[in-house]
């Protein structure tokens, strides 16, 4: 990709390079054309009109001869020649043929004296202008002229006597040569000129290439650069021009595509923190089947390390085929649906899928809300157990006591001693009715927060003594024994005396009830090291291993075959909110036929 962009730049910096140059070589080019053409076209009209202003000097220069000839002497002539850098022809008026003297170079070997001799002028166009000239006329030209048998200059003025009659005429006839010399000498020079302006325009073109196109690939490179997400990107030291003002207005660009990125990720992080802290599992895709979003509680429900594995083909558990066939629906129809189900670790999952859609209104994906409602079952279970063992319980002591009242009233009872014992029974129901709907009372008060605890220093050694004292008779009824056990120490802590009571009460109780006759429940307590653990151990039938996570629930009742009395199933219920009202917890440990020990355990003073 970085090779294929520098290439991209380098081939735009060559392209312009290219053009500035070949612009600057078509300019000089023409210029240079023009110029040659102007100056050669200068040179030949200067040229002709200075021949022609020599002729007249000529023309004007000559003197009538004693035989009445206008020819000057051959040395004249040749002075002539020269100054002019030109041959001279002079033209006879006085013939009508047209002749053209013609100087010798050197004396003619037949003793001919005469320095010049006469050649008529045969061409019909060497004749036209040999005519306008003896017509008093000024003529010049640049052609081929046959007396000359070669191109020529031609520059011909009349020679005029002193009464103004023309009596011949001069030509100067000049090579051609001399001419094309002086345009191959300027062609020579504007080559020179040529050449230094090309490459003169070569390097400012290069210069003014590398001035132009460097900024450019500065704002192409920053421009690749946050298209590629360096949203942070400037471009330095920018030109004042048009160029500078793109870069400033890309940099501003990036500064406010920054803000904007900068906010979006803000509320994207708000709207994941909100999507991750909700308990519900979520889980979004699209068209394509590809996962937009799942959350963490989503993976925790589905028991996956990640979301890509659940539409995976065999990445999730089958149990989760419902949701995929969920899902399909929902994109199908493009209306919610829900679905119920368990997951691998059996926990009652509810879904519900809603479709997506666009402004339009063609659909983009699905997003799937799941909630595990196992607690919500349990606890609808819960209350309904609750309510099934209140009224079992509520109805045990109505019963008896309304067994009791109806003989009453009916005069059944005859003798005072079944009438007492009938009394008896309603005052053991009507304490138990109390007992029981003490415990629903405390109960309710612990788990709805409104039961506060104050804690105070205190010494348990005493609570123990109290609390085995006041369940002495009922273990003396039932033939066990009942006896404290401490370390010794001063078993200092930090609690509220009525409420260890209470716990200790519940808990010897409760052993009381699972020990038989002849059986022994110690209360004791000790110095656990950073706590205080107190309880109550006895030598009774024991927990069986699959109730000993129930026993803490509300109503629940062991095997009631082994039980010396009826609770009401709130008990232990009461003794663990409690003692963790107090800061700290409570533990059993039972084997089955060898008896139990409940633990409680308190903050050291």
């Amino acid at each position: 990709m970085g090779i294929r962009k520098y290439r991209q730049s380098l081939s735009i910096g060559a392209k312009t390079l290219l053009s500035h140059v070949t612009l600057a070589v078509v300019v000089i080019a023409l210029a240079s054309v023009i110029s040659y053409t102007l100056s050669s076209q200068y040179i030949r009209e200067t040229r002709i009109s200075d021949l022609v202003e020599k002729a007249e000097r000529i023309a004007e220069s000559s003197q009538e001869a004693p035989e009445g000839d206008m020819l000057p002497k051959r040395r004249t002539v040749r002075t002539f020649e020269e100054l002019t850098n030109a041959k001279v022809f002079f033209l006879d008026a006085d013939n009508e043929i047209i002749r053209m003297s013609q100087y010798y170079t050197d004396p003619p070997d037949d003793g001919d004296e005469s320095e010049f001799q006469w050649i008529e002028v045969l061409d019909a166009i060497d004749q036209e202008f040999a005519r306008r000239v003896l017509a008093g006329e000024k003529v010049s030209a640049l052609r081929r002229f046959e007396f000359a048998q070669e191109v020529i200059i031609f520059a011909g003025a009349p020679i005029v006597d002193a009464s103004g009659a023309v009596r011949g005429g001069v030509i100067l006839a000049q090579p051609v040569e001399s001419l094309r010399s002086l345009s191959r000498m300027i062609r020579l020079m504007l080559a020179v000129v040529v050449g230094i302006s090309v490459l003169l325009a070569i390097l400012l073109a290069t210069q003014q290439t590398r001035m132009l196109v460097k900024p450019i690939q500065r704002i192409t490179r920053a421009a690749r650069r946050m298209e590629d997400g360096v949203y942070a990107e400037r471009i330095p030291a920018l030109p004042d021009n048009e160029i500078g003002e793109l870069g400033h207005a890309l940099n501003s660009m990036s500064g406010r595509l920054m803000d904007v990125i900068k906010n979006l990720r803000k509320e994207r992080d708000k709207l994941e923190l909100v999507i991750s802290g909700i308990g519900e599992g979520l889980i979004a895709v699209d068209t394509e089947w590809r996962v937009v979003h799942a959350n963490a509680a989503f993976l925790e429900l589905a028991e996956l390390e990640s979301a890509a594995d659940f539409l995976r083909e065999g990445g999730a558990d089958v149990l989760f085929d419902p949701l995929k066939a969920l899902l399909e629906r929902c994109m199908q129809s493009g209306q919610s649906v829900e679905q119920a189900w368990e997951n691998a670790s059996h926990r009652a999952i509810y879904a519900t899928a809603t479709a997506l859609t666009d402004e339009s209104g063609a659909i983009l994906g699905t997003v799937c809300l799941l909630r595990d409602v196992s607690e919500a079952q349990r606890m609808e279970q819960l209350r309904r157990d609750y309510v099934a063992n209140i009224s079992h319980e509520l109805r045990t002591p109505l019963t008896g006591i309304r067994g009791m009242v109806e003989p009453l009233i009916d005069g059944c009872m005859d003798t005072e001693e079944e009438r007492q014992e009938s009394y008896r029974i309603i005052l053991k129901e009507t304490i138990r009715l109390e007992k029981l709907v003490g415990d629903m009372l405390d109960m309710s008060r612990l788990q709805d927060g409104r039961l506060r605890v104050e804690l105070e220093p205190m010494e348990l050694p005493g609570i123990l003594d109290a609390a085995a004292r006041s369940m002495r008779s009922i273990a003396d009824e039932a033939g066990v024994a009942l006896r404290v056990e401490t370390d010794g120490s001063r078993l200092a802590c930090m609690g509220n005396e009525d409420r260890i009571m209470q716990v200790l009460v519940i808990l010897i109780d409760n052993a009381l009830s699972f020990t038989p006759k002849g059986g022994s429940v110690t209360v004791f307590a000790y110095d656990g090291g950073g706590h205080i653990a107190a309880g109550v151990r006895d030598t009774g039938c024991g927990i069986e291993p699959k109730d000993l996570p129930m026993i803490w629930e509300r109503f629940y009742k062991a095997d009631r075959s082994r039980m010396r009395t009826t609770g009401t199933g709130l008990g232990l219920s009461i003794a663990k909110l409690v003692t963790r009202l107090m800061g700290g917890d409570i533990s059993v440990s039972s084997e089955p036929g060898k008896g139990s020990e409940f633990t409680f355990t308190l903050k050291k003073l």
